[in-house]
């Protein structure tokens, strides 16, 4: 269910407990993964995002992270 919640920069970094710029930084060096763009809004999938910080799960790469899901 979590697959399709959107949560904007400043969401997502209260749910990690950081500051927006600290998020967009993490966002920047490819530890968290690229927002989706809908229009004109920025937003992350809050699924990507607990896969981003699962330390069970593979590293985000530049190749899928930004993929279209359906």
């Amino acid at each position: 269910m979590t697959d399709k919640i959107l949560v904007t920069a400043v969401e997502g970094a209260g749910m990690l407990s950081m500051g927006r710029s600290t998020f967009w930084r993490a966002v920047g060096a490819g530890v968290l993964p690229p927002p989706v763009r809908i229009g004109g809004l920025t937003r992350w999938r809050v699924a990507d995002l607990m896969r981003a910080i699962d330390p069970a799960s593979p590293p985000v790469s530049p190749s899928t992270a930004g993929a279209q899901r359906e």
